[in-house]
């Protein structure tokens, strides 16, 4: 921002007006190949700029919100975290007017002429103009084995993407993060639909990992609004916490885009990646905060003010409407129970319906269910009647995965069973010979199946488990090997 300065009718309000920032002049698109430092691929150190660009839905707002809560947790420093948004009641409040002798000064300001000048708080969220959006990109830092991360929430305006008072293009973009991050391994992830062209030339390049919400000219349910999220934001945010590396996020996350697509019969909107040959195999950031085969041994859960109702339920009424049934069921559920939900409209719970699930098992299964019907992470909205804490955006936030979908077997992850049920896994697990697991999601049973081919061995395992009408049991391992997504259903 050139100058952050106090307009000419010398207002003393508390709250002061920006003036518009200026286009920084950005630095011609580099030539040269890029040469990567290996130990920004093997440990990065992630600076990152989120921009939430359209302030006329919440939508992308709350998916910056949540972004940098994920940041927070891993302990990112406040410095290497800038924050934009179109909306002015985000950014108004992290400005104020104090005298020239006072306070920490904006980075960029330069006149110290007035008596008073503006302000900005550490960690403050700047205005997302295209201005401001480019200036903060010039500022990432690719040195010190540094890596970069754009996050860029908005709607399209053709090929481009709406911000404040404008638009920024694939081009201007390319060039603010060569001037930021040179050969630093980037990642830039675009949510907005008809967003393809961000992941094609010039943007696409050897150090770069491109995601899109959406390919070019697409758009829809898997990139548009719900609630709280779009698809797309929901999808993402549910698949970073024990991905291994970004490939693993953006195939997590398109592979839920698409179930949820499917439950609701909308058209594919193909979220798109440019996967730059000098960064395939760039860790996630997140990829340590859960266990192996990237899910989680534990419930996380903050416990909220409010008791569950059907009003409360974070929904536009048509889904409300349309999960009318299942939320009066659960509130006449005895307990021990716990719901499971997506903002897309998903609806799952469990309780102790056999009288043996204790409430460790009803919230775990509650969320596994949750997340087979809907194809990606959920949100454990309510454990009996008390409802989860909401976070900065407003609604609870999205659990990490629960549910292995595939990879290799292990007792301890083994979802839809309770917990005094795992001996059962465990003997699985020290079976030789050709072997396969069923599972009844909905019902708790199991069915461990032998036979002289991989074919006969399922055909026994699933007779077992639909013993006594347990018509949704699936193939849950072949062998050793984990194959949910590729499930087999009786």
């Amino acid at each position: 921002m050139a100058a952050l300065l106090l307009s000419a009718c010398g207002s003393h309000d508390d709250t002061p007006r920006l003036p518009e920032a200026k286009m920084p002049t950005l630095p011609p698109a580099p030539t040269a190949p890029p040469v990567v430092d290996p130990t920004a691929l093997s440990a990065p150190r992630w600076d990152v700029v989120a921009a939430a660009g359209d302030a006329s839905r919440q939508v992308a707002d709350d998916a910056v919100l949540d972004f940098h809560d994920r940041f927070d947790a891993i302990g990112q420093p406040i410095e290497r975290l800038r924050l934009l948004s179109a909306d002015s009641k985000r950014f108004n409040a992290d400005f104020f007017l104090a005298p020239s002798t006072v306070g920490i000064v904006h980075p960029n300001e330069v006149d110290n002429s007035s008596p008073e000048r503006i302000r900005r708080l550490p960690g403050a969220t700047d205005p997302a103009s295209p201005a401001m959006v480019l200036r903060r990109t010039l500022e990432l830092s690719g040195k010190n084995n540094g890596a970069c991360l754009a996050y860029l929430v908005s709607s399209n305006d053709g090929n481009t993407l709406k911000m404040r008072d404008g638009t920024v293009d694939a081009e201007q973009l390319d060039r603010a993060l060569a001037g930021g991050c040179a050969n630093a391994p980037t990642v830039v992830i675009v949510s907005g639909c008809s967003s393809g062209d961000f992941a094609a030339p010039p943007m696409a390049r050897p150090n770069r990992l491109i995601l899109t919400a959406a390919a070019s000219g697409r758009s829809g349910f898997g990139c548009g609004p719900n609630v709280g999220l779009t698809t797309f934001d929901e999808c993402l945010l549910g698949s970073l916490d024990g991905a291994p590396s970004w490939v693993a996020i953006f195939e997590r996350a398109r592979g839920c885009v698409r179930r949820r697509e499917k439950l609701v019969d909308q058209t594919p909107v193909e979220p798109q990646i440019s996967l730059g040959a000098l960064v395939t195999d760039l860790p996630g950031p997140w990829e340590h905060r859960t266990g192996p085969n990237g899910v989680v041994p534990r419930i996380a859960w903050r416990q909220g003010i409010g008791r569950f109702s059907l009003d409360g339920v974070p929904y536009f009424p048509t889904l409300r409407q349309r999960n009318q049934a299942t939320l009066e069921a659960y509130r006449h559920a005895a307990g021990p129970k716990a719901l499971a939900l997506t903002l897309a409209g998903t609806v799952a719970w469990a309780n102790a319906a056999g009288g043996i699930e204790t409430p460790e098992d009803v919230a775990r299964l509650a969320i596994e269910r949750c997340e087979l019907q809907s194809g990606g992470s959920c949100i454990l909205f309510a454990r009996g009647d008390a409802l989860a804490a909401s976070g900065p955006a407003g609604y609870a936030p999205i659990h990490p995965p629960m549910l292995q979908r595939g990879g290799t077997f292990d007792p301890a992850t083994v979802p839809f069973i309770r917990d005094d049920q795992r001996g059962e896994a465990i003997a699985y697990g020290k079976l030789s010979g050709t072997k396969a697991l069923a599972l009844s999601p909905g019902n708790e049973a199991i069915g461990i199946g032998t036979g002289a081919t991989p074919a006969a061995a399922r055909a026994a395992a699933l007779a077992k488990c639909t013993v006594g009408g347990n018509s949704d049991c699936v193939i849950f391992a072949n062998g050793n090997q984990v194959m949910l997504d590729g499930e087999a259903k009786s």
